[in-house]
């Protein structure tokens, strides 16, 4: 299965924003569910791994509409497998993707904002920045990567007027535990019963997630309109209530570890 990394730029009341999107059969999917060039839409075939077709694609932007307001690095998929069984090939594949392909889109749209004294990036990281389980422990690590750097980033450009936002989405109803994601399971495999376990909590999912994609969008577009952005943006309860656990847990565990801690001063 092989996934392009593809954007739309559509202009949205006063905003120019880009999106970055994981698209199989790359640019043509994009025409198929949004339709074909507009005055105020434009599908891009992009190959984010590309600096040359990057900063190109950003040139026919800006071209086009002016200026970019937001960009929203959406583009990223999940590889479920144990860290064991999960090849070289498939783990650089992943971070190609989620990491690399964000790292080198977000580098070229940053001078074309920072002339502008303006813009707004969203990266999409996930609940999964926070939460690990069996099976997801490399999609995980790609998106506890993205949350470092978009934190790091909204404290490196802000005196530039740039806001970053990172996006962390819950159980969102889109294809990502359908037709989008991967997975290996090797004949024979000791972890067989995880995969057995979880793989059916993952494909109980699909389709039944309390996420509404079309909502998402809305309140990425009323943010992106405010004077004070949220720099870090939870996205579903199941993602508030997540993060509110597990840093409950963490306080208790800090303070039980205390004196093991301090075990270790001077």
């Amino acid at each position: 299965m092989a996934y392009k990394c593809s954007a739309l730029i559509t202009q949205l009341q006063t905003l120019r924003i880009l999106f970055v999107l994981t698209i199989l059969f790359g640019v043509f999917k994009i025409v198929l569910v949004f339709g074909e060039e507009t005055d105020l839409f434009m599908p891009i075939a992009m190959n984010g791994k590309d600096e040359a077709d990057v900063k190109s694609v950003m040139a026919n932007v800006v071209e086009k509409f002016g200026r970019i307001d937001v960009l929203v690095n959406n583009a990223g998929y999940t590889h479920l497998a144990t860290i064991e069984e999960m090849s070289d090939a498939d783990t650089r594949a992943l971070f190609d993707l989620n990491i690399f392909g964000l790292l080198n889109v977000t580098r070229n749209v940053l001078p074309i904002m920072r002339g502008q004294k303006s813009g707004h990036i969203f990266n999409v990281s996930s609940l999964g920045a926070y939460n690990v389980g069996p099976l997801s422990g490399i999609y995980c690590a790609s998106k506890h990567a993205v949350k470092a750097i978009s934190e790091t980033l909204a404290q490196e450009v802000r005196e530039f007027g740039i806001h970053v936002t990172d996006v962390k989405p819950g159980f969102m109803r889109t294809e990502f535990f359908g037709s989008s994601y991967q997975t290996t399971v090797p004949e024979n495999s000791p972890y067989k019963h995880l995969y057995d376990e979880n793989m059916e909590f993952y494909m109980g999912q699909d389709g039944n997630q309390a996420g509404s994609p079309e909502k998402a969008a809305e309140l990425y577009i009323k943010v992106a309109e405010m004077a004070e952005p949220y720099e870090s943006l939870p996205m579903g309860t199941d993602c508030c209530d997540g993060i509110r656990d597990i840093c409950a847990n963490t306080i208790k565990f800090m303070e039980d570890m205390r004196p093991v801690a301090e075990s270790t001063n001077y």
